[in-house]
């Protein structure tokens, strides 16, 4: 029995931008934080709106992703644990990142 698959134009292109974003995550390029942790993400996964929502009521002063860089680990991931679906930054950097690539290749 053949089996024949329509509807796939344009996967394997969705495929190939994943994976290089994929890469570019990898090799730790810097990412715009409203973008990553898109509002969607923000709004299933935590008390959130947006991620400048997280950082504005977070208890540090931040801005953005580069910020919550240089709070204590300790610290951010009870603040991640308190008020998101996750119990880490990782954990929810890792989602985040899932979530992104996922969306690339699923129209």
């Amino acid at each position: 029995m053949d089996l024949q698959v329509t509807g796939l134009n344009g996967l394997e292109e969705r495929v190939e931008s994943a994976l290089n974003r994929l890469g570019e995550l990898q090799a730790g390029t810097r990412v715009q934080s409203d973008a990553f942790f898109s509002q969607p993400f923000m709004s299933d996964h935590t008390e959130f709106d947006s991620f400048a929502a997280f950082c504005e009521q977070s208890p540090w002063s931040l801005d953005d992703v580069s910020d919550v860089q240089g709070v204590s680990r300790d610290r951010l991931n009870g603040y991640v644990d308190a008020t998101t679906d996750f119990e880490t930054w990782e954990q929810m950097k890792t989602r985040a990142a899932e979530e992104e690539l996922i969306d690339q290749i699923v129209p």
